[in-house]
C-alpha cells in the first residue's frame, strides 16, 4: 500500500527532473562557470597557442599551470554556483507552493537536484579538461573529475544543509569557506601563533586543507590519499544527511 502510494510522487519528482531541474542546472548554475572557463581558455590558447610548443618541457609546464588555474576556477565557481540558494530560492520566492502542490517528497526533490548538479559539474569538468588537453597536451582529465566530485560532496553537502536550514545560506557558506581556509592555514604554519584551544576548534571546521592535498596528489599522479578522501567525503555526506533531516522535520515555509 505504501509502495503504491509513493509511486506517483516518485514519478512526479522524475518529471520535475527533466522539466525544471535540468534547465535550472544548464541556465542558472552551470552557465556562468562554463562561459567563464571557455572564454578564459580560448583567450589563453589564442594568445599562447601559436608560439608555445606544447610538447616541449616548457610547453608541458605551461599547459599544466593553465589547466590548474582554469580547472580551479571552474570547480570552485561551479561548486558555489551549483549549491547556492538551492532550497532558499524556492522557499523565499514562493515557488514551493507550485512545486509541492501535488504529492512530491520535498527531500527527494532536492536530493535529486543535488545529485543532478553534482554529476553535471563532474561531466562538464571532464569535457573542459579534455577540450584543454586537445589544444595543448596530456593533462589529468580523470583526476580533475575526481576532484570536482569530492569538492561537490564537501562544499555541496555543507551548502545543502545551510540552504535547508536558513535563507542566508550563500553568505554563510562563503564565510565558512574563508574562515575554514584561514584557520587551517594558520594551524599548519610552523610555530603557529594560533591559541591551542582554537586549534582544537578548527578540527570541527570543513577539511578544506585535505581537499587541497588530495588535488595536489591527484594532479601529480601520486595516487589517491584514501584517508583524506574518507574524511572529506564523510564530512560532506554527514552535512547532506543533516540537510535531508531538516527538510523532512522542519517547516518549509518561513
Amino acid at each position: 500500500m505504501t509502495v503504491t502510494a509513493n509511486r506517483p510522487g516518485r514519478a512526479r519528482a522524475l518529471a520535475y527532473l527533466f522539466r525544471y531541474q535540468f534547465a535550472d542546472f544548464l541556465m542558472l548554475r552551470a552557465g556562468l562557470p562554463a562561459l567563464t572557463v571557455t572564454l578564459l581558455g580560448f583567450m589563453i590558447w589564442k594568445t599562447a597557442g601559436v608560439d608555445v610548443g606544447w610538447s616541449s618541457t616548457q610547453g608541458v609546464r605551461i599547459s599544466r599551470d593553465v589547466f590548474r588555474m582554469l580547472s580551479g576556477v571552474f570547480i570552485v565557481l561551479g561548486g558555489f554556483m551549483g549549491i547556492a540558494r538551492l532550497v532558499t530560492d524556492d522557499r523565499s520566492n514562493g515557488y514551493f507552493r507550485f512545486l509541492f502542490s501535488k504529492p512530491v517528497s520535498i527531500e527527494r526533490f532536492y536530493i535529486q537536484q543535488w545529485f543532478l548538479i553534482g554529476i553535471g559539474m563532474v561531466v562538464l569538468t571532464g569535457l573542459f579538461s579534455a577540450w584543454l588537453q586537445a589544444g595543448t597536451g596530456p593533462l589529468p582529465v580523470r583526476e580533475s573529475m575526481i576532484f570536482m566530485g569530492l569538492f561537490w560532496i564537501l562544499v555541496g553537502g555543507i551548502g545543502f544543509a545551510l540552504s535547508a536550514a536558513t535563507n542566508l545560506d550563500a553568505v554563510l557558506l562563503v564565510v565558512l569557506y574563508v574562515t575554514s581556509t584561514v584557520l587551517h592555514s594558520l594551524k599548519e604554519m610552523p610555530n603557529s601563533p594560533m591559541w591551542p584551544w582554537l586549534g582544537q576548534v578548527t578540527r570541527l571546521f570543513p577539511p578544506l586543507h585535505k581537499l587541497d592535498y588530495i588535488r595536489d596528489q591527484l594532479y601529480a599522479g601520486a595516487g589517491v590519499p584514501w584517508m583524506h578522501v574518507a574524511h572529506v567525503a564523510g564530512y560532506g555526506i554527514l552535512a547532506l544527511v543533516c540537510g535531508t533531516v531538516i527538510l523532512r522535520r522542519a517547516s518549509f515555509a518561513r
